[in-house]
């Protein structure tokens, strides 16, 4: 996938159904930040992956709804810029992305948060709701560079699934 340029990516991640879907969910309750931590733990630790996620993709940003092995700055941001993000990737194709190495992948090699966190492999799967709009994506992240199996691809899907019932729990339109 070629991003182009930031108004390609912020017209197709502000898409106004999918801007609407997102609008229709508590994303900023406390509670379910404590159930989505827990779904990232069991993913990290299921993957063996020192970090993990669950992160929406606003039209601009990337905002971390769940995390595990965050460090403490990163935790605090609670996101990035959209174009930084692998999730975004992931929200576009509408399906799993991987990386493998951030160093020698051309499309990464220059990411500005693979290279403040020193994190190299990602493997991402989308968070779709009811009405099949991708609202984010629950991904792993490792420090070594690593290919990822179908079997992770699997594990990650399942706890998207999970992700998934515990946000319906707060919609709240």
């Amino acid at each position: 996938m070629n991003l182009k340029t930031n108004t390609d990516l912020f017209s197709r991640l502000g898409e106004p159904a999918r801007m609407q879907r997102l609008a229709g969910y508590d994303l900023f309750d406390t509670g379910m930040h404590r159930q989505l931590d827990r779904i990232a733990a069991r993913s990290a630790a299921r993957l063996q992956a020192p970090v993990s996620m669950v992160s929406i993709l606003l039209d601009s940003a990337q905002f971390i709804i769940g995390h595990h092995g965050l460090p403490d700055t990163a935790a605090q941001l609670q996101g990035t810029p959209a174009e930084w993000a692998l999730c975004t990737r992931t929200v576009l194709a509408g399906s799993p992305y991987c990386l493998t190495n951030s160093d020698t992948d051309p499309q990464h090699a220059d990411n500005p948060i693979m290279a403040i966190t020193g994190l190299r492999s990602y493997a991402g799967v989308p968070l779709r709701d009811d009405t099949g709009q991708i609202l984010g994506a629950h991904c792993v992240l490792d420090a070594a560079p690593r290919r990822f199996t179908e079997l992770d691809v699997a594990m990650l899907s399942e706890a998207a699934v999970d992700t998934m019932r515990i946000l319906e729990q707060y919609r709240v339109s």
